[in-house]
């Protein structure tokens, strides 16, 4: 069937109503290439989501394409119970990447399939060990998907709204987050010592019914609105986790495969995680994800115990997968995104000194959130300010995300090859937009 472009309200006026209720506005995107997408209408965005941190290696790259095309003609799908080389070599290749005692590979579809999947397998491992209880570690403002599992160990309330125990899965003990922003302990970074990192070993001994199985954690937020925790803060939990023989399961999705400036984010801190998931940018703009663990871990799984009719016998996907390897390696992009994250966050913050509505800037690598408020004094989150700065950057030809528990928080998350001219043109049109929402501000 051929694509006919038609304009923006016509498309949403007209087809918008068969999709279920969804946050998804104008423009229509309808073309992509690099960091660049293309409307309906002609018009030219820098793109800031990148899927949202799906396309890492950018928009239609020629060889992902090309790897595509290829494996299309040859073989989409694994008939389901076969070998197939091309999802045996991809599961070393992110072995080898993760460069840790993780050996065993499970593909599926999603992150929240992901999360799903690493949980169901740390809890055998739990029932095997031994473990008198089950309880599930997780953050306050982590997330990890909508299915019932990962929304449960999510923490944001309003993801839960109105679905009662859809979202109540036994044994999830929330525990709070290193948000040093808003420290939940009051505390200045200064004077804390880490007592986020101590509060873990708090809920074990007051809120885990028995004992804990695992602790699913993103290394750094991303839906929670890109927080960064304090040096220190993971070499503490994952001893606290040792301790106690708990799994540390390591959420990558949004931060995986070279994003923060490093293939995998929990490398910034050299921990060894027990899990890790894994999703988005690794299928290149194409539907891939999974979890992978060490060979303890998966020990006590049978045959049978897990599967998926997709995952890893969606051999286009997994020829997607491979293609965005090569490119990560080949044109350096980890280490671009560390080189370039540096010098974008600081001329964000140097920007953001003029502004007292900019609260916090901070990040790592492509992972960047800028957090708005009222004024820098109170801190009190500026939802909708937050909402008009992101239609003044659509309107100047830039598309960002709001995240973040408050909705206060830019997420700049482009394709890590997104190109210098196209930093400085988002740069020009943030330091515009911001002026147009103070000149537009009751002083």
């Amino acid at each position: 069937m051929e694509f006919t472009a038609r304009k923006n309200s016509t498309i949403v006026d007209e087809l918008g109503e068969y999709l279920v209720p969804n946050s998804n506005t104008s423009p229509v995107i309808v073309a992509g290439r690099g960091a660049e997408v293309e409307d309906d209408e002609g018009r030219r965005y820098v793109d800031l989501e990148g899927g949202p941190g799906v396309v890492s290696v950018g928009h239609c790259h020629p060889r992902v394409v090309d790897a595509v095309r290829q494996q299309a003609g040859r073989l989409m799908q694994s008939p389901g119970r076969n070998h197939s080389a091309i999802t045996l070599t991809l599961a070393r290749r992110i072995v080898d990447a993760l460069n840790s005692d993780i050996r065993r590979v499970f593909f599926a579809n999603s992150g929240a399939e992901a999360a799903d999947g690493a949980i169901k397998v740390a809890l055998k491992h739990a029932l095997a060990s031994g473990k008198q209880g089950f309880g599930l570690l997780a953050f306050e403002h982590g997330f990890h998907g909508r299915l019932s599992l990962p929304l449960s160990l999510t923490g944001m309330a309003a993801r839960k709204k109105g679905f009662g125990p859809y979202t109540s899965f036994p044994g999830v003990v929330h525990v709070p987050t290193p948000y040093c922003y808003r420290c939940p302990f009051g505390k200045e970074p200064s004077s804390c010592g880490l007592r986020c990192a101590d509060a873990v070993e708090d809920a074990l001994k007051t809120r885990v019914p028995g004992e804990a199985a695992v602790f699913l954690a993103e290394p750094i937020l991303g839906v929670g609105g890109i927080i960064v925790p304090p040096d220190g803060y993971w070499e503490r939990v994952r001893a606290i986790c040792a301790r106690h023989k708990i799994l540390l399961a390591h959420d990558e999705v949004f931060t995986g495969f070279g994003r923060t400036g490093r293939m995998f984010a929990h490398q910034h801190w050299g921990t060894k995680p027990d899990l890790v998931t894994f999703a988005k940018a690794i299928g290149g703009g194409l539907p891939l994800g999974g979890f992978a663990t060490t060979d303890a871990v998966v020990s006590p799984l049978e045959d049978g115990d897990h599967f998926t009719t997709f995952g890893g016998n969606n051999q286009v996907g997994i020829a997607a997968a491979h293609a965005v390897l090569d490119v990560l390696r080949d044109e350096a992009l980890p280490q671009r995104a560390g080189a370039v994250g540096e010098r974008w966050i600081e001329a964000l913050k140097t920007l953001a000194r003029r502004y007292d509505f900019v609260g916090d800037v901070r990040g790592r690598g492509l992972m960047i959130g800028i957090e708005l408020v009222e004024d820098r004094k109170s801190k009190q989150p500026a939802a909708n300010l937050a909402k008009a700065v992101q239609q003044g950057l659509r309107d100047r030809g830039v598309l960002v995300s709001i995240t973040g528990v408050h909705g206060c928080v830019l997420r700049i998350t482009p394709p890590l090859v997104i190109e210098d001219s196209q930093i400085d043109r988002s740069l020009d049109a943030l330091e515009a937009t911001f002026a147009a929402v103070r000149r537009g501000r009751p002083s």
